[in-house]
């Protein structure tokens, strides 16, 4: 028999329930010995049947494991609390209808490394029993001592009894909230590939989900091959910050639904600290369910255009005349790129000169020649010469406004087909290229790809009087 003050696991041994022999821990540190063999014989038995369709019928009525906590409290009569896996409360024995009242009173503890499924174990003020019913802690339940009284054997029992239903109530939950994370990310692949919008809204019916609303789409991208586990940081994200939306995983990226207008930099600043990765994010216009489709088609077509707007952020509604391009027949594009600049795409492919370049520098700086050579580390004699080339080749004057406008039309229509072009050869591509989890390991640079250097404009205020090139004889 041991005199210590402070009870230990190798006090007491056990190789089953009914040889067990508990410690009976009172506040003046005496620890005696006390078998419960005669708990598990008639009537002693009867009393631990009972105890245990008490709990499960706690448990069964939709009280959880604050019911379990009550039933155990009432018989014990000492504090109960119940702790998820990481230590938070998440209920106590207490009955307590003040808002805030119960877990939220006691501060969250780390639990004992180590401990066997359902096997009470000292720990400090209390007796903890573990629920790790297949091996992973799932959380666990104490007696707290508060020295009044002292801790039995049979209060020993009738703990690891709440801790054996209470795993069998958190491996349930655990369960049903996969099943139900399963049900909505089917229904949210579904929004996007079933054609049938009646069949879709009897499912958002059955689901509880009003989709009467206008929604976006939201694409998430990160630097690196998409996985499920860009997935699990979205949706760790979108918890944290209380977000109501419905998650997918495409060959692209992970898809949110979401009703709500959101603060984007804040969900990637999230995104990336729950997934430790850099990410990026394309924001599709507000539609109703029949349009869908093409709020995930905005998303798409502003992500591949996040570097020419150099934002890790892009939302379609602010894309200006990118929208319009994006909505134009890919041949309505190609007739406006060869007839303003498809003499200066030609010779520079001849020529691996970079005329198309420099015409869209000099476009995107207002015509100021001191910012245009600065943005392309040229000499502003180069940068006149290259200029009065682009004149000849196309006939166009630049000192024309109109002529200009029409010309940087055609520079960002070039950029919104090579896009366009990227996107049909990555859909091919990805064809046959999934793993076991669907995802295709396509990469944000291949399609962020410039086929022109990112517009500046931080010379836009330079005096043109001073800075515009003459126009050639």
């Amino acid at each position: 028999m041991s005199s210590s003050k402070e009870p230990t696991q190798d006090s007491f041994t056990r190789s089953g329930l009914t040889s067990a022999t508990v410690i009976d821990v009172d506040s003046s540190g005496r620890t005696p010995e006390e078998p419960i063999d005669e708990l598990l014989r008639p009537p002693g038995l009867q009393g631990v049947v009972s105890l245990f369709r008490k709990f499960i019928a706690a448990a069964g009525n939709g009280h959880g494991a604050t019911g379990i906590a009550r039933v155990l409290q009432q018989h014990t009569k000492k504090a109960v609390i119940v702790q998820d896996a990481v230590g938070n409360v998440i209920a106590t024995g207490e009955v307590d209808t003040r808002p805030g009242a119960g877990g939220s009173d006691w501060p969250s503890r780390p639990l004992p490394d180590n401990a066997r499924h359902a096997v009470a174990i000292p720990n400090g003020d209390r007796w903890v029993a573990i629920a790790c019913p297949h091996g992973e802690v799932l959380g666990a339940i104490s007696l707290l001592d508060s020295g009044e009284q002292p801790t039995r054997a049979e209060d020993i029992l009738q703990l690891e009894q709440a801790a054996t239903v209470l795993g069998w109530e958190l491996l349930h939950n655990r369960k049903v909230a996969e099943a139900k994370l399963a049900l909505w990310d089917d229904f949210a692949t579904e929004l996007f590939e079933d054609s049938d919008v009646g069949r879709v809204r009897s499912h958002a019916h059955r689901l509880g989900y009003d989709l009467d609303r206008t929604h976006r789409a939201v694409l998430v991208m990160a630097s690196g091959p998409v996985s499920p586990d860009l997935k699990v940081a979205v949706r760790r994200a979108a918890e944290r910050l209380g977000v109501k939306c419905l998650l997918t995983i495409r060959s692209n990226g992970v898809v949110l639904v979401v009703a709500d207008e959101l603060d984007w930099a804040e969900l990637a600043r999230v995104i990336e600290a729950e997934g430790a990765c850099d990410v990026r994010l394309g924001v599709g216009g507000p539609h109703r369910l029949e349009d869908l489709r093409r709020s995930l088609a905005d998303a798409e077509f502003s992500l591949r255009l996040s570097s020419v707007t150099d934002k890790p952020i892009t939302l379609f509604d602010e894309l200006g005349v990118w929208r319009i391009l994006a909505r134009q027949d890919v041949s309505d594009l190609q007739e406006l790129v060869h007839s303003w600049i498809g003499k200066l795409i030609a010779y520079d492919r001849e020529h691996h000169s970079e005329l198309l370049k420099t015409l869209f520098a000099y476009l995107n700086e207002s015509g100021a020649l001191e910012a245009t050579a600065a943005k392309l580390y040229v000499h502003r004699n180069t940068l006149k010469y290259r200029l009065t080339r682009v004149e000849e080749l196309t006939g166009w004057d630049l000192d024309d406004p109109e002529q200009r406008f029409h010309l940087n039309l055609a520079c960002r229509a070039y950029e919104v087909w090579q896009a366009l072009e990227s996107s049909e050869a990555r859909s091919s591509d990805a064809v046959g290229d999934h793993g076991d989890n669907g995802a295709a390991t396509t990469t944000l640079n291949q399609l962020t790809r410039p086929l022109v250097s990112s517009p500046g404009s931080s010379a836009r205020g330079h005096a043109r009087s001073n800075t515009r090139r003459p126009s050639p004889a």
